[in-house]
């Protein structure tokens, strides 16, 4: 583990097989998180939210009697039957887990999860209680992948190691947006089905959105305008090089990874200052599952962050094992430990103390 020349931790870990890398720019970063979210809405039914690029003057979405309204609902029905009859397409759809779910938005959402945790957290250490700082959930069939950002002066540069598979998925959501962007709907809709009466009505829809005006306002009448053409070249210069990296297939066999600046290695002294303090110092006030791969062996003991959704608490656990006997304690006090990526950053001589000091105290250890 080593300092950048941001003075940030990172360490350097060997790449899967067959890992690509892609490097982004914080404004790239939000393009690629629009894109995401905007595909795997569509795959559920949230069609409403095409309507939220802003540049078009679409009129009032939530109108059930507009002409776009009832094409959307058409597509919507025959595309998701199981929410047919169910409620209206802006109020009602699939959730983003469900059996029912396409396992491309499923996939589309892994990624936009990793990556907005991990440049939220980079750019914001101390946390927040919003969903992008909320553990990644993974649940498709591409599995997860690294994210490393690092500031190049004031902007934050993000690279993403992932598999081809992952690098196709996030070109077919800006492709996605990029058709939407230029009021294509069907062409848009040709990448979420093949069926013939759905792309009819789509057909129908790219017809009423080219008569869309760009939106205005009195004091910005080319405010639409200058949207659509920013987005445009954005969106086209990132999906370049995007295919670029596809086609070159270089492949890296190291990544680096950010460490929270909140992650220290427990200095010795304070080891032996936590460990030689009685036990009725530390509150015993409720059980919890601690965090996975920790020191997880028998006559060890060990004080952690307790971690409650991804964002940090004033309380601190004590976890003490006698044989397969483990009893845990609370401690609200100073910074000791922290938790990262499910283990405990400990030196291997405080490792060997501290078993030796479970050893001494074991009989201090047992429940009530």
């Amino acid at each position: 583990m080593t300092k950048n020349d941001n003075n940030k931790m990172e360490k350097i870990m060997a790449a899967s097989p067959e890992t690509l890398s892609l490097i982004i720019t914080e404004e790239e970063y939000y393009l690629v998180l629009k894109a995401l979210d905007l595909y795997s809405r569509i795959w559920i039914g949230q069609y409403d939210r095409i309507d939220d690029l802003s540049i078009y003057d679409t009129g009032d979405k939530w109108n059930q009697n507009s002409v776009s309204h009832m094409l959307f609902q058409q597509i919507r029905d025959l595309l998701i039957p199981y929410l047919a009859g169910r409620g209206d397409y802006t109020c009602c759809s699939l959730g983003i887990w469900s059996d029912k779910t396409d396992i491309r938005a499923i996939n589309a959402y892994d990624i936009q999860q990793r990556l907005r945790y991990e440049v939220s957290w980079y750019k914001n250490p101390e946390g927040d209680i919003t969903v992008n700082y909320d553990k990644p959930l993974i649940r498709g069939d591409l599995g997860d992948f690294s994210v490393f950002c690092h500031r190049n002066d004031d902007d934050v540069i993000v690279t993403l190691y992932l598999s081809e598979e992952q690098l196709k998925t996030i070109q077919t959501a800006l492709e996605v947006l990029r058709l939407l962007i230029r009021r294509e709907i069907k062409p848009a809709f040709m990448f979420f089905t093949s069926n013939e009466e759905a792309l009819s009505v789509a057909e129908e829809l790219t017809k009423v959105y080219k008569g869309f005006e760009f939106r205005s306002f009195s004091s910005d009448k080319d405010y639409g305008r200058k949207i659509y053409g920013d987005l445009i070249s954005k969106t086209v210069m990132l999906m370049e090089r995007i295919n670029k990296t596809s086609e070159e297939k270089a492949y890296v066999e190291y990544i680096r990874v950010n460490v929270p600046p909140a992650n220290p290695f427990i200095p010795f002294e304070e080891a032996v200052e936590i460990l030689d303090q009685p036990f009725e110092h530390f509150k015993k006030t409720r059980r919890k599952i601690p965090p996975n791969d920790v020191l997880n062996y028998p006559g060890a003991g060990f004080l952690t962050k307790v971690i409650g959704r991804e964002r940090s608490t004033t309380d601190y656990l004590m976890v003490w094992y006698e044989g397969k006997t483990r009893t845990e304690y609370y401690y609200v006090g100073e910074d000791f430990l922290f938790k990262h990526g499910g283990q405990i950053d400990i030196p291997r001589d405080i490792k060997e103390y501290i078993r030796l000091k479970c050893k001494k105290r074991k009989n201090h250890g047992k429940r009530d």
